[in-house]
């Protein structure tokens, strides 16, 4: 009986270090690949969120200019569009820029706390956010004669038009 054991036992053989390094080389390929396009969608999401947030901020600041007829900085402004869309936290901006290929409002608004900046006058306004990658997102809207939508976005050093 026990020269069964003791001949099982010798048969049996385990993994050599060759074969557990080769292993270990492949996942650690695997996860060298799937790392950073996991990051890449992160980031992609976190954009979203904040393109998101200035187009709800957008609809509430479209929806006051229904009853009030101007985009003016101010008190009245401001708790009109919050009263619309309590979920964001609108802040006033000093000033803007009315140039689409600039950041429009210069927003330090936090996307992730739900946050945009705002400017306005009587025919045009602007709104930003700042997304977690920072990566800001900006909309200039006049409703002037020949005026339009002009949607900018700000990623690293590089401004341009359009989402």
């Amino acid at each position: 009986m026990f020269s069964k054991i003791r001949s099982r036992m010798q048969g049996e053989g385990g993994f050599t270090l060759i074969e557990l390094l080769v292993v270990i080389i492949i996942i650690a390929i695997l996860a060298a690949i799937a790392i950073p396009t996991f990051l890449g969608q992160r980031q992609k999401a976190q954009d979203a969120a904040a393109k998101s947030l200035v187009r709800n901020a957008m609809t509430a600041m479209e929806s006051q200019f229904v009853d009030s007829k101007t985009f003016a900085v101010g008190a009245p402004v401001t708790a009109a569009v919050s009263a619309i869309e309590p979920s964001i936290t609108f802040t006033a901006a000093a000033a803007a820029v009315a140039d689409a290929a600039a950041t429009v409002c210069n927003g330090t608004a936090n996307a992730s706390l739900a946050e945009v900046t705002y400017y306005g006058d009587a025919t045009s306004y602007s709104i930003a956010t700042l997304s977690e990658s920072q990566n800001e997102f900006a909309v200039y809207v006049s409703k002037a004669s020949g005026g339009g939508t002009v949607f900018v976005k700000q990623i690293g050093t590089a401004i341009s038009s359009g989402w």
